[in-house]
């Protein structure tokens, strides 16, 4: 029930110089470095400036990106495979357009709520360069014909191959009529569920709606009608925890602990573990690591199953007296793989080094609950996945007023 095309996107000419990770995972460390190469992404998606400067300053860089051939635009509207591997993991998709109606009939199927602050940014963003910088990542359930026509897609020669961030990260291009006329027809009677990037969709369906108050067509194939996705098979990603850290608790460890009972039957361990199944949490409390399993497991709604749900109904909230979870300083938010890889650097790097009071370590979220919440009209808490490897930001620009 999607509707999909090929995009003409500016594609840049040197990906390992140019390419970044998406603008909000990136620290302040990480962009001060990206900022001493002037032909990085970043100049773009993390500009200069305070206020509207911010806005001019990321339209001047497109504008000198373009000027100094840094990017090209594709020659042929065309429908991408991307992939990225390592030994441990790998995953693959089709980056290409779904049209924004979609989104606003609920066949783009979201499973969060988008803040005002970060979606007005982004609006304006898009507004003022007119043109879309990042991936918005979506699934669809996994089909073994897409399945068979992304293998044949990739049996061409790669546009890219390259290594970064732990991954070869391999592009082709295809401009096959057929083949894009076959995709276009399986997608045809299925939903998209967005995986990442709700306020990049938002903000895209934002500026459409901009342009339909101009008084533009709304029947129009311009490419502002489109979002530029990365669509992949949902036997393809791979979440991780979204994990919480407390800075300070407002009781004493023995008083946390006892109420944890209340809410848990608990085990004091030895080592840091990563939890093997849903309702089982590895908490550390200063220092101290328990092995948390949830007493009651009666649950009416696939929302309050999820173990963050758990976590936040039953022990930020009434516990810790923490609602809001994106703007309660007390808390924050823990995702990296090398933490996953390696759980005793949660204890380390974060309890004796930096002084926090307890970690709470995660059983990760799984793509079907995110199918089954947001294909009933639900929504996820909050923070809830870390999605590894990131899609890297700059593979493709989607311009959206050169037609």
């Amino acid at each position: 029930m999607v509707k999909i095309t090929p995009i003409s996107p500016y594609l840049p000419i040197n990906p390992e110089e140019f390419c970044t990770n998406p603008y909000d995972v990136i620290g302040k460390e990480e962009e001060h470095q990206l900022k001493k190469n002037p032909n990085s992404l970043v100049h773009l998606i993390l500009p200069e400036g305070e206020g509207e400067e911010i806005y001019k300053d990321a339209k001047k860089a497109y504008e000198r990106f373009k000027a100094e051939n840094l990017i090209k635009k594709a020659a042929q509207p065309s429908i991408f495979v991307y992939r990225q591997e390592s030994p441990e993991f790998s995953q693959e998709g089709l980056i290409m357009g779904v049209a924004l109606q979609d989104y606003e009939d609920g066949n783009i199927v979201r499973h969060e709520h988008t803040r005002e602050k970060p979606l007005k940014d982004r609006t304006k963003h898009i507004a003022t360069i007119k043109a879309a910088t990042g991936l918005v990542w979506n699934v669809f359930q996994a089909d073994a014909e897409i399945k068979k026509l992304i293998e044949q897609m990739k049996q061409t020669t790669p546009k890219f191959d390259f290594h970064m961030k732990g991954y070869r990260q391999l592009l082709w291009q295809i401009t096959d009529e057929k083949i894009i006329t076959n995709l276009k027809e399986l997608f045809a009677d299925r939903k998209i569920f967005i995986a990442d990037g709700h306020h990049r969709a938002a903000s895209a369906a934002e500026y459409r709606k901009m342009k339909l108050a101009e008084g533009a067509d709304p029947n129009s194939e311009h490419s502002w009608q489109y979002l530029m996705t990365y669509v992949s098979s949902d036997d393809q990603i791979w979440i991780l925890p979204y994990n919480r850290v407390i800075r300070k608790l407002p009781m004493s460890k023995d008083e946390f602990i006892e109420k944890l009972r209340e809410v848990f039957t608990i085990e004091l361990v030895e080592k840091a573990f990563n939890p093997d199944k849903k309702h089982v949490m590895a908490i550390c409390v200063q220092g101290q690591w328990l092995k948390a399993t949830v007493k009651d497991q009666n649950f009416t709604d696939p929302r309050d199953a999820l173990d963050v749900a758990i976590l936040q109904d039953r022990v930020l909230d009434p516990i810790l007296g923490i609602k809001d979870i994106r703007n309660d300083k007390n808390i924050f938010f823990v995702g990296e793989v090398k933490y996953y890889r390696n759980p005793e650097l949660m204890k380390t790097e974060f309890i004796e080094k930096q002084g926090n009071d307890v970690f709470f370590n995660l059983f990760a979220v799984d793509i079907h609950d995110i199918e089954k919440i947001g294909g009933a009209g639900g929504v996820m808490p909050p923070k809830s996945t870390w999605f590894e490897p990131k899609l890297l930001s700059g593979l493709a620009i989607y311009p959206l007023d050169e037609d």
